[in-house]
């Protein structure tokens, strides 16, 4: 389990929810993979979008994730990451404070909700004919 120096994202990555992580300590994890991070310091965790970086010593985030693992900008992260499974992956989806995110989840699980009603409307009167 890693220990690194906790820092602000770059300047490009405002408002995302998003952490930034050298590859050596992503666990296998890809590109925009969806991880379960871990403050193993107080058991605190969340689901979040990983993208790289090249600085081996360093963990970026936002002040949202720092508030949420309760960690501050220029301590030291003892963490865990592991991925995401399908259900963790829906869940960052839904939960994701970023509008660009959540919204468009939600618009396709209500898509889906109302295909099925009308594929349940729409199969038993082709049954009864």
């Amino acid at each position: 389990m890693p220990k690194l120096r906790v820092f602000g994202l770059p300047i490009g990555d405002a408002g995302r929810h998003l952490i930034r992580l050298h590859h050596s300590h992503r666990g296998g994890i890809n590109r925009f993979g969806i991880a379960r991070l871990v403050n193993e310091e107080n058991g605190k965790s969340l689901h979040v979008l990983v993208l790289g970086h090249a600085e081996e010593d360093r963990i970026f985030m936002p002040f949202d994730i720092r508030e949420r693992l309760d960690i501050e900008k220029g301590a030291t992260l003892h963490f865990s990451i592991r991925r995401s499974g399908s259900l963790g992956k829906l869940h960052w989806y839904l939960a994701s404070p970023d509008p660009a995110v959540h919204l468009p989840a939600w618009l396709t699980i209500i898509g889906l909700g109302l295909a099925l009603v009308g594929l349940a409307l729409t199969i038993p009167p082709l049954l009864g004919s």
